[in-house]
């Protein structure tokens, strides 16, 4: 399955147009990683966001020199979104779980786009901003439960 086939499919980019998906792949790239691959280091620089195309992803977070498994990730998500937004360095690892193919959008290229094709542009920062507010939405229930434990 091509990029622009894929990307039509996933969930998170269902809504986009023909023009959309086409737009957008001129962006992407698809990359592979073996099982337990580094994508990229917590505090690395913050230059692509990716979508799971197979495989699995986790999400690794270090509190008090322990890296911890804050989330797993499957076809169709996407993370490191955030550096599309600000470039700033990472505030996780990302690490395959298993062979995985992942389609990626670079910082860079998502600026190109945003030139181009304001309107795709548009679209995909409110996709992010809808998948961010959700994360943080659930990272706040979290802290209350975490709360409530230690309290």
């Amino acid at each position: 399955m091509g990029t622009a086939a894929f990307l039509s499919g996933a969930k998170g980019f269902k809504d986009l147009t023909a023009q959309d998906i086409e737009a957008l792949d001129t962006v992407c790239a698809e990359e592979m990683f073996k099982s337990n691959e580094i994508i990229f280091p917590e505090e690395g620089p913050g230059d692509k966001m990716y979508i799971i195309k197979s495989g699995s992803v986790k999400i690794n977070k270090k509190v008090k020199g322990q890296e911890n498994t804050i989330a797993v990730l499957n076809p169709g998500e996407f993370f490191g979104e955030m550096a599309l937004l600000d470039g700033m360095p990472r505030s996780a690892a990302a690490k395959s779980a298993g062979d995985s193919v992942v389609v990626s959008i670079s910082r860079d290229k998502y600026l190109t786009l945003r030139q181009k094709y304001p309107q795709t542009a548009l679209k995909i920062i409110d996709i992010l901003v809808r998948v961010l507010s959700n994360r943080l939405r659930q990272a706040n229930k979290n802290l209350e439960v975490i709360t409530f434990w230690i309290e």
